[in-house]
């Protein structure tokens, strides 16, 4: 009897830790699937642009599981909508804390720093995602290579900006459609040359690109600066008339009339 005693004895301290393993693994399942519920329907509210509620759902879904890179990936993008460039560049480097390969929240977090004006970290971050070559296949490959245009760009080092800018412009010799990403391309090699008192150069990277950006107000007022350079006042003053038509009532228009009154 005491042998039956102590065996039953033995076998409930061996299976209480098992039990308990179970019972923590139900949990954490059962946690991880409120998490991702809610995760869902912030994602539909993204799609919709309505950030603040995305964020709400979010959050809920980061008090059931909060170590899931996805989710940290999707709050940093709603913050970087919000212009919370801070929180979004915590949650992307969460993210990448928890999976470092993720390219898509690499780039993010490059775009994130230049959005705050960190453009050496920003810098740091495209070049590292440029070192793997994997890169290419989970973001548009010319997207690094233009954002590394345009931080060098803001910096005022602009041998390295031309450079890097011309590569992201090279991908379209294959063929590929021209998107969002070679129009400001071509924008910024524009205003390299337009940096370096170049207006002819600058102006024939601008007029490259209004045929696929026709009513983009801020090409029209680097085009006005860019003749104005040049000395030519008339065409001058008709892009600045351009940008005041497209953008009525906004800043970009009162610059561009204080501008044009000033030829």
């Amino acid at each position: 009897m005491k042998t039956a005693i102590r065996f039953l004895l033995t076998m409930a301290f061996v299976l209480l830790p098992l039990a308990a393993c179970t019972t923590t693994d139900f949990d954490l399942d059962k946690r991880k699937a409120l998490s991702e519920d809610n995760r869902r329907v912030g994602d539909a509210y993204i799609r919709q642009g309505d950030y603040t509620r995305a964020l709400g759902y979010y959050q809920e879904a980061a008090k059931h599981y909060a170590d899931d890179p996805e989710l940290q990936y999707r709050m940093g993008q709603a913050y970087q909508e919000k212009r919370n460039y801070n929180l979004a560049i915590s949650h992307f480097l969460r993210a990448l804390e928890l999976k470092p390969d993720m390219m898509r929240v690499k780039n993010s977090l490059g775009v994130a720093y230049i959005k705050n004006q960190d453009y050496e970290k920003a810098i740091f971050v495209f070049k590292e995602m440029i070192k793997d070559q994997a890169y290419e296949i989970y973001v548009r490959p010319q997207s690094p290579k233009y954002n590394l245009g345009w931080a060098y760009y803001q910096i005022g080092q602009y041998g390295d900006s031309e450079r890097y800018l011309q590569e992201a412009l090279d991908y379209y010799r294959s063929g590929i459609p021209k998107d969002d990403i070679y129009i400001k391309a071509l924008r910024v090699m524009g205003l390299n040359s337009l940096a370096q008192s170049k207006p002819e150069i600058s102006l024939s990277y601008f007029e490259k690109a209004i045929p696929f950006a026709p009513k983009w107000p801020d090409l029209y007022l680097d085009i006005a600066r860019a003749h104005r350079l040049a000395g030519e006042t008339p065409r001058a003053r008709q892009a600045y008339n351009r940008v005041i038509e497209l953008a009525p009532g906004t800043d970009l228009a009162n610059i561009a009339a204080k501008e044009a009154d000033s030829l």
